[in-house]
């Protein structure tokens, strides 16, 4: 009796571990990798990864943050007024707003991602494009810069910072 007992509970516990084990659908292991990249690296990357991603909401071939984030990260500050207070901190509350303005722009464009073939046509459509989607964003995108007497959002934390873009990073 003692034996069956053993025999049951090992098992109970092979058939709760299997279960455990069971594969993950692709969209599942998808947010996973989504979730371990954006934890790796510096602050600064990260934030420039969300801002990529905000745009892949809408674009079939999407930018690998990976390899343009370095490059729009130093442009990004690049365009920081006065350059003494272009620091990583300071990139990073512009990134996180212009994420902000993408999501909306997102939402407003009824987009998903074969609306852009790819984030340079994004882009472009957002700052050209006639429709009212395009010329919100285009408001929002110069409070977040401090481009033409804007004043950034409250909430975006750029008021303090008391800087503003020379031009448009992007």
């Amino acid at each position: 009796m003692k034996r069956k007992m053993i025999v049951f509970f090992l098992l109970t516990g092979i058939v709760f571990l299997a279960n455990g084990c069971k594969k993950q659908s692709d969209e599942e292991s998808d947010t996973e990798l989504l979730s371990s990249i954006l934890s790796q690296g510096n602050a600064i990357n990260s934030a420039c990864q969300r801002f990529i991603l905000s745009e892949a909401n809408c674009v079939a071939t999407a930018d690998s943050s990976l390899s343009v984030c370095s490059n729009l990260s130093s442009r990004l500050k690049g365009e920081i007024l006065p350059q003494e207070l272009s620091t990583d901190a300071v990139a990073i509350l512009y990134f996180d707003c212009f994420t902000r303005v993408n999501l909306a722009y997102n939402l407003a464009k009824a987009c998903n991602q074969n609306s852009f073939n790819s984030n340079s046509d994004y882009r472009r459509v957002q700052r050209t494009g006639t429709s009212q989607a395009e010329l919100s964003f285009r408001e929002a995108f110069n409070q977040c810069a401090s481009l033409e007497n804007a004043v950034p959002p409250a909430d975006s934390g750029l008021r303090e910072t008391d800087t503003v873009l020379r031009s448009d990073p992007f």
